[in-house]
């Protein structure tokens, strides 16, 4: 999912990962650097999906994991389908724009400084800008019904992107060009394979809720 969806991050997150401020004099510097800002979008993405998992994990008492893993499959195909006049309709965005703002902002602030842990902050607040592809990942930490298997699946989820993010923000530029122009096919594509993936799950996968009983095989016979 993180690579498939690097795709995504390379067209919305590039920009930010190619303007990082860094102290470019030292070679050595600016690679630590830019790999301190990759670990710090791996850290944000643990850190949901731990708190995911917990959420996922007490919701289980209610649903069980095939409806939700059903459920939120077909959400993401609705959205990725539902004409953008209706999406309009639903004024999402109003809710986001506050916090969306407020990262923006503590990001303007950090460019002024050339500092390891300024580029290991970035990372972190980047993790946190809305993003569909970091929420697709988290209904999948979801269903993992468990705090360390979220946040997990959130840490791999992030290692995916890491060839395209770090090959960006290490300045390959043609990474941009070549996928940039062709994000608007894209990213449907992505969300509906994502999607896909969690209805297939929820048909098709034995899921670790189901009791499992005890079978004595010490009668039976096998074949050698």
């Amino acid at each position: 999912m993180g690579f498939i969806g690097s795709l995504h991050c390379v067209g919305m997150c590039g920009p930010i990962a190619m303007m990082l401020p860094a102290d470019t004099s030292k070679r050595w510097k600016f690679i630590i650097g830019r790999g301190l800002y990759n670990g710090g979008r791996l850290m944000t993405y643990a850190i949901l999906g731990l708190l995911v998992g917990f959420i996922g994990e007490s919701t289980t008492y209610f649903i069980s994991q095939k409806s939700l893993s059903i459920i939120l499959g077909a959400l993401i195909l609705i959205g990725v389908f539902l004409p953008k006049i209706w999406l309009q309709k639903l004024n999402l965005n109003n809710y986001v724009f506050g916090f969306t703002n407020y990262i923006k902002g503590s990001l303007s602030k950090l460019f002024k400084k050339y500092s390891l842990v300024t580029q290991f902050s970035f990372g972190v607040l980047n993790g946190f800008l809305p993003c569909g592809l970091v929420y697709a990942a988290l209904s999948g930490a979801f269903l993992t019904e468990a705090l360390t298997d979220g946040m997990l699946f959130m840490f791999l989820f992030g290692v995916g992107t890491l060839p395209m993010m770090l090959g960006v923000s290490l300045g390959a530029t043609w990474l941009r060009k070549t996928f940039g122009a062709k994000l608007p096919k894209l990213i449907p594509i992505t969300y509906s394979l994502i999607g896909l993936w969690l209805i297939f799950r929820g048909l098709i996968i034995s899921f670790p809720h189901i009791i499992k009983q005890n079978i004595d095989l010490s009668n039976i016979p096998f074949c050698h």
